[in-house]
């Protein structure tokens, strides 16, 4: 959203491309840009997916709310809300006006772990930027672990099967 000042007043315009407006001053009319207020959606989802990804590498180092059921449960509600968004932008444009990421916008910024909507958000940016459709948030977060458990339980389970 691009921020005009015209007559001396500040007025909020969506639109894609900066703005221009003349300034007067002494010398004469100069142009400037209109610089957009807020921090860049994109650089925020971005850092969100990637904090999401680095966290989840390693399960047993999740922040304790990120495991605990009422957590995973608020982020599969949202997440089946954003499903019908088909591409990055419309995303971006849903984020920018959630409520509650307006609301904490500033909190991102105190390096604690993010809520469930915004790990709901990074979880479809990651699906939309690689066409892969991601598990629910419980598998997702045990999904390493998993796997792992797996591989051992299908090697120990070929062994019984053999003669001895």
């Amino acid at each position: 959203m691009s921020i005009v000042v015209r007559r001396g007043q500040a007025i909020a315009e969506p639109r894609s491309r900066l703005l221009r407006f003349d300034r007067p001053s002494a010398a004469g009319p100069s142009v400037v840009d209109a610089a957009p207020s807020g921090p860049d959606p994109r650089h925020e989802l971005a850092r969100l997916a990637l904090d999401l990804v680095v966290r989840t590498a390693e399960p047993s180092d999740l922040p304790a709310r990120w495991t605990t059921y009422p957590f995973g449960q608020e982020v599969d509600r949202t997440r089946a809300q954003l499903v019908p968004i088909r591409s990055r932008s419309a995303l971006l444009a849903s984020f920018s006006r959630e409520a509650s990421i307006a609301v904490s916008r500033g909190a991102a910024d105190t390096g604690l772990p993010a809520g469930p909507v915004r790990v709901a958000y990074a979880i479809r940016w990651l699906e939309l930027g690689d066409g892969r459709r991601r598990p629910a948030w419980a598998s997702f977060v045990a999904g390493p672990v998993e796997i792992v458990a797996g591989a051992i339980a299908g090697g120990a389970a070929g062994r019984t099967g053999e003669p001895g």
